[in-house]
């Protein structure tokens, strides 16, 4: 039986000489994998672009699944939203690399659960990226957001107290031993906690200071998902940072 399926392209992997397997985040079943068969191959005459698979491409597609739920078919594949600027633009490629390592490493915690809210989200902010120029607290701002479907957002109740503990989630009135924002960064911290995407043009930070609490993002994800690790692209989001 086949599924109509809406996914986010998160990454591929060549396999023989012509085909590709396809890692997706999808609504209907969270992550999963499937196979692209004969994209690769010169001869074949191909209703299907290699460019539907580049990273966070919004895709929708019809999928057979094996009875035992291994590596599944793509079938019949369509844009959902074709990107206008993205492809385009190094500094939003940038922003998508980075998102993708993110978003990769947060629903492989999800154990393949489903979440349609996330998978909502995600989508709406891509689209979001897409049509708007001023991005340089976009990964930032999804960063801390995606936390609210992880189950770690920040608790920023008391925000008069004059440290955010990272590895509490929450405000303190008590410095602690480590793993901690402070002074400017942690009112640019709540600041941005408390924007809306389309008003984050509204907030003026330093250079450095985007860079700061970047890193400071990272760490949280860090001591609150056993597994993640800091993307690689990183380095390149903190010189899109010395432009933006």
């Amino acid at each position: 039986m086949n599924n109509t399926v809406q996914g986010i392209v998160l990454g591929t992997i060549r396999y023989g000489e012509t085909s590709l397997i396809v890692a997706c985040y999808t609504k209907q079943f969270g992550l999963q994998s499937y196979m692209l068969k004969g994209l690769l191959s010169a001869k074949k005459k191909k209703k299907i672009s290699k460019s539907f698979f580049e990273p966070l491409t919004l895709i929708e597609f019809q999928s057979k699944k094996n009875r035992d739920n291994k590596l599944g078919y793509l079938q019949e594949v369509n844009l959902l939203n074709a990107y206008i600027s993205i492809p385009f633009d190094l500094r939003k490629k940038a922003v998508v690399f980075f998102l993708t390592e993110v978003i990769h490493q947060i629903v492989k915690e999800e154990q393949q659960e489903t979440n349609p809210g996330l998978f909502n989200y995600i989508k709406k902010k891509l689209l979001w990226l897409d049509k708007n120029d001023e991005i340089g607290l976009f990964p930032l701002k999804i960063m801390l957001d995606l936390t609210w479907f992880m189950g770690f957002y920040p608790n920023i109740t008391e925000k008069d107290a004059p440290y955010f503990d990272l590895e509490a989630g929450s405000m303190s009135f008590r410095k602690p031993e480590d793993n901690y924002i402070d002074g400017a960064l942690k009112t640019h911290w709540i600041d941005i906690l408390g924007t809306k995407f389309e008003l984050l043009t509204s907030l003026r930070l330093l250079k450095h200071e985007k860079a700061a609490l970047l890193k400071h993002a990272v760490s949280y994800f860090k001591l609150h998902l056993q597994q993640f690790k800091p993307p690689k692209s990183i380095e390149i989001l903190n010189e899109l940072f010395k432009i933006s």
